[in-house]
């Protein structure tokens, strides 16, 4: 399906009456679909903007649903945070880009987003600084922001087990997702 001048394309996997998981495309591997789908109803959509990611959803007659977004959609995923309402329910970004500057024209208003966010950055992520991530947690109201052990940028492709660990366990619990308050570090 075409909308405006971004592609919008999806497929569902998964059982329909379980919880839905919006998955975002753009570089993120198959494996995060194949270990999510059998405990939630998968939709991978590739969309470059907010708009294009409501229209995706009320095609779909998703009513209520969490969103995950690795860096090349995390500003489509904010902007869409920021408009969505309650049927978002958790928001994650996987190795988003450094927040830009507060005040600036890419600034978004990340103290607006009223869902539980889980940000996740690889410890060997030269990309983003870890820097950025505790700023995610401090402009965030229900930000947790974890560090992943031994991952680059792709985290979905380096340590996708820890990855689908912490995942699936913000996925299931999310406000009583709990991270230890010693370390932020998923290890081996």
């Amino acid at each position: 399906m075409e909308s405006s001048d971004s592609r919008v394309s999806s497929e569902r996997i998964g059982d329909i009456d379980e919880k839905t998981v919006v998955v975002l495309c753009g570089s993120t591997k198959a494996t995060l679909f194949d270990q999510l789908s059998p405990d939630f109803r998968v939709v991978p959509l590739q969309v470059d903007v907010a708009g294009d990611i409501a229209e995706a959803i009320s095609q779909r007659n998703i009513r209520k649903f969490s969103l995950v977004a690795d860096s090349g959609s995390v500003s489509a995923a904010l902007a869409f945070a920021l408009q969505s309402g309650d049927s978002l329910e958790t928001l994650t970004l996987i190795a988003p880009p450094e927040i830009a500057p507060k005040g600036s024209q890419e600034d978004f208003p990340l103290e607006q987003i009223g869902v539980p966010t889980l940000v996740l950055l690889g410890t060997g992520d030269e990309g983003a600084a870890q820097e950025s991530g505790r700023l995610y947690a401090r402009r965030i109201p229900k930000c947790f922001y974890i560090l992943v052990y031994d991952a680059g940028h792709d985290i979905a492709c380096d340590r996708p087990q820890a990855l689908y660990a912490v995942l699936r366990d913000f996925l299931d619990y999310r406000e009583k997702f709990l991270v230890p308050h010693a370390s932020s570090v998923i290890n081996p």
